[in-house]
């Protein structure tokens, strides 16, 4: 008897443990959310994005592709790279961190930055700078399905053009071609506003198995670069706010 009760009550502890962590993360979660939810319109006025900054057209074939692996054979195209044999094509939804994973074994010779949790402005500012030096650039972020009855889904998309003073930022989906956001748009599609999360998609962010406002960037690595282990899981910046 006194076992059962020690064990009912090391139970209860480790829940309300549990309870607390979870807790203290999702205010964690929510306080982060608060301080990266600048405003990014400013930059338009800026004399350093009057010029588009684009890449080359992308374009797929196959529209039943995973929808991560999508913006991966869009890359490899454009970086005139062989078409890569994903494992898993039945795989639904990969985490930020299987997803760049699988884009490091994909693009072994280029160097690949996950930047996570942004400020709306620095992801702009970010992706624009990479756009400009045709380093090709996935976004993290939440879309509509384009058939049937429209469902907002998770989704990685190749970022191709931004022009601020016209208000237009294009991505190529996963069904093949271009969509075109406002900066107001991208930014909500970004930060997952209009996404109805589940209790336990929640809790994936607040743990961080997804963050918002999260890009990646494939950048061509010099002859001297050698990135070594411990060098790549630096290069994965979060950058909330304490």
């Amino acid at each position: 008897m006194k076992i059962a009760k020690l064990l009912l009550a090391l139970l209860c502890a480790a829940f309300v443990v549990c309870a607390v962590i979870t807790v203290g993360m999702i205010i964690n979660q929510t306080v982060a959310d608060a301080l990266s939810n600048d405003s990014a319109f400013a930059l338009a006025q800026k004399a350093k994005f009057r010029e588009t900054a684009r890449m080359g057209a992308l374009y797929i074939d196959e529209e039943e592709i995973h929808k991560g692996y999508a913006s991966i054979e869009l890359i490899a195209k454009y970086l005139k790279q062989d078409e890569p044999a994903p494992d898993n094509l039945k795989k639904e939804r990969w985490t930020n961190a299987e997803f760049l994973a699988e884009l490091r074994k994909t693009f072994p010779e280029y160097n690949i930055i996950q930047h996570s949790n942004l400020k709306n402005s620095e992801m702009v500012e970010i992706i624009y700078d990479s756009l400009e030096t045709k380093n090709p650039v996935i976004l993290f972020h939440a879309a509509q399905t384009g058939s049937g009855e429209p469902e907002w889904e998770m989704r990685y998309t190749a970022v191709v053009g931004m022009h601020l003073p016209n208000d237009r930022i294009t991505l190529n989906n996963p069904q093949g071609y271009t969509e075109r956001y406002t900066l107001d748009q991208f930014i909500k599609s970004s930060r997952f506003d209009e996404y109805d999360m589940t209790f336990f998609e929640k809790l994936a962010f607040s743990f961080k198995i997804y963050s918002k406002n999260t890009i990646y960037i494939i950048e061509e690595q010099s002859d001297e670069e050698e990135i070594t282990e411990s060098e790549e899981t630096e290069e994965i910046t979060e950058t909330t706010e304490e």
